[in-house]
């Protein structure tokens, strides 16, 4: 007698209960998915909604987005130019940007002044014309008797 592997018949729901139970599990894991990405989205809307008053590394988060949103800032920060950076950040309004969210910490002028700059020389290693680095990397007025 010969054996014939085709001659049983397969049981027809063994191959259905395991297309089934992969199926149950892409929805499962579809489901996790979403509400993370929902999740996600939820608290992205509430940190806008309030920024106004949140700073990345004491940048405002409004002036975060519109030097993300200028290519040639973006370029220049990240092929480390900080002269072609600090000049475009002064053509966007940048820097008076930041001394209105600051202003009403900061009254004094010149501290408002130096606040900004060294703000700016912590994310961007600029050392604006006015101001040198001490030893422990504070930006200092080069004449202090002309303080801004």
């Amino acid at each position: 007698m010969k054996f014939d592997p085709y001659s049983k018949r397969r049981q027809p729901g063994k191959f259905q209960n395991r297309a089934s139970s992969r199926r149950k599990a892409q929805k499962v894991v579809l489901l996790i998915y979403l509400s993370v990405v929902f999740s996600i989205s939820i608290g992205g809307i509430l940190l806008l909604s309030n920024a106004q008053n949140v700073t990345i590394g004491g940048v405002p988060v409004p002036i975060l987005f519109s030097f993300w949103q200028d290519k040639t800032a973006r370029n220049a920060y990240f092929n480390g130019h900080g002269k072609k950076l600090h000049d475009r950040l002064g053509q966007m309004g940048i820097e008076e940007r930041m001394k209105d969210y600051y202003r009403t910490q900061i009254s004094d002028e010149a501290q408002l002044d130096q606040h900004i700059h060294q703000i700016l020389y912590n994310r961007t290693g600029y050392v604006g014309e006015a101001y040198k680095v001490n030893s422990r990397g504070v930006l200092v007025l080069k004449n202090p008797e002309n303080s801004l």
